[in-house]
């Protein structure tokens, strides 16, 4: 280790030189935190403050190399639950002296537990944590092995152990002598493998997928045998009842006559439903930051490759019909009660009739197009057609408690057409030619 001899002459010189060589002294003791890894936490002190070590890449030229950081951890916010980050803050200070000020002179770097991300973050799962320097990890950052078997032996508090950590580390765990009441407990998602445990529907031995559908609702699958599967789901305050799943729910068999449009699906649990969807366009601006974006993207406006997509009409939620039986949907539900609670209780034919309109100038129109749809009595041509088309979808899917997508099954490719039929025709040479038509509404399979 570099050393300055203070005492040799009895003098020694005070410069900003002398100053740097003692900070790169503490800079080579900065480089021994290297020995315990990339990114940990030492807290001597039980939960309580501690040393942070991050590592970061410095990037000089073509050459990168790593370099770490020691940072105190502020006593608050202590580690909770809701903690998701390691968040750095930096305090510059400026120093006076002889009347005469040093911009910046003082640069102090802290580390604190967030709930959010801030301008310089870490995720807290990339940290270990330590203790006393030793290689026993808290409570806060356990191991896959260390929470399996905190959950053997403490069957009372599966749930605690479950919430986030179990559900990002644990993803599938083989699990044995599971109870009625853990399974209840179960609200966290994750997938067990349960042997010898409680039989559910005359079976000991079955697979358990838990997964969380938005803040309150919570979803069960239980899976036996030879692909048998029974679903219930948790509202907030209790469990449903089980459901044996005849097919797939997610799937969805669609049939065309006339103009009735039939449906077949499975066994669905209480968190799914039947939505309508439609393609439109796809904004060719990728969508700014707003006031709770990072700095560097606020009031950016990025392009991004044209494209349609299927979202959500209108929040058109259908009914569900008896498992594995053919049935005529209808509207149920909708976002705007307001402007669209005239929908309720309409077949598909109601609930599209709006994607083909009248324009403000008069002409015919179909959403998605920009062509205007005109009778047959007069020449298409340039900006104008005798037919045509709107996309929409079918879909199974779980909506999210603010009315999105969470999750679904595929998506019925359809098509909204517009045709004409003949509606009046005269004798021309003893042979009926038509001289007038009308719109014809219909429905087909993409």
């Amino acid at each position: 280790m570099n050393t300055a001899n203070y005492l040799k002459s009895g003098k020694y010189p005070l410069s900003t030189e002398t100053l740097s060589f003692i900070q790169d002294q503490i800079k080579l003791l900065e480089n021994l935190s290297g020995l315990g890894g990339k990114n940990y936490i030492i807290q001597p002190n039980g939960k309580i403050g501690g040393i942070v070590v991050i590592t970061k890449k410095i990037k000089t030229g073509i050459i990168e190399k790593e370099e770490r950081e020691v940072l105190e951890l502020l006593d608050t916010p202590a580690y909770s639950q809701q903690t998701r980050y390691v968040t750095v803050l930096t305090e510059k200070k400026n120093i006076v002296a002889d009347d005469q000020t040093y911009a910046e002179a003082r640069i102090y770097r802290r580390a604190q537990f967030s709930a959010t991300r801030g301008v310089e973050s870490y995720p807290i799962n990339s940290f270990v944590n330590f203790v006393n320097h030793s290689a026993v990890t808290l409570d806060p950052f356990p191991t896959n092995a260390i929470l399996a078997e905190r959950i053997r032996q403490m069957p009372a508090t599966v749930l605690e152990y479950l919430k986030d950590t179990l559900a990002k580390k644990l993803t599938s765990s083989a699990m044995k002598g599971i109870t009625r009441e853990q399974i209840d407990g179960l609200r966290t998602s994750c997938v067990l493998s349960c042997s010898e445990s409680v039989a559910l529907f005359g079976c000991s031995d079955y697979t358990l997928i838990v997964t969380e559908q938005g803040s309150r609702q919570v979803r069960q699958e239980l899976i036996q045998g030879t692909d048998r599967h029974y679903v219930r789901t948790y509202n907030g305050v209790g469990w449903g009842t089980w459901t044996q799943q005849t097919e797939t729910a997610m799937h969805l068999d669609v049939k065309i006559v006339g103009t009735r449009v039939y449906v077949r699906h499975g066994a669905l649990g209480e968190d799914c439903d039947l939505v309508l969807l439609r393609k439109k366009k796809r904004s060719r601006w990728r969508a700014t930051g707003g006031a709770n974006a990072y700095s560097k993207n606020r009031g950016i406006r990025k392009r991004r490759s044209a494209k349609t997509q299927y979202v959500y009409f209108k929040g058109i939620k259908l009914s569900k019909g008896t498992p594995g039986k053919w049935y005529v949907p209808k509207c149920v539900a909708v976002d705007d009660k307001a402007r669209d609670g005239n929908l309720i209780g309409k077949e598909l034919p109601g609930l599209c009739a709006s994607l083909f309109y009248v324009g403000t100038e008069g002409y015919y129109r179909i959403q998605g197009s920009r062509k205007r749809i005109v009778l047959k009595s007069t020449r298409s041509g340039k900006g104008k057609q005798h037919a045509g088309y709107a996309p929409i979808g079918l879909q199974i899917a779980r909506l999210t408690p603010k009315g999105g997508k969470d999750s679904g099954g595929e998506i019925v490719k359809m098509k909204y057409r517009i045709s004409q039929y003949v509606t009046t025709t005269k004798i021309v040479n003893g042979k009926p030619v038509p001289v007038a038509w009308n719109f014809k509404r219909s429905f087909s399979m993409e």
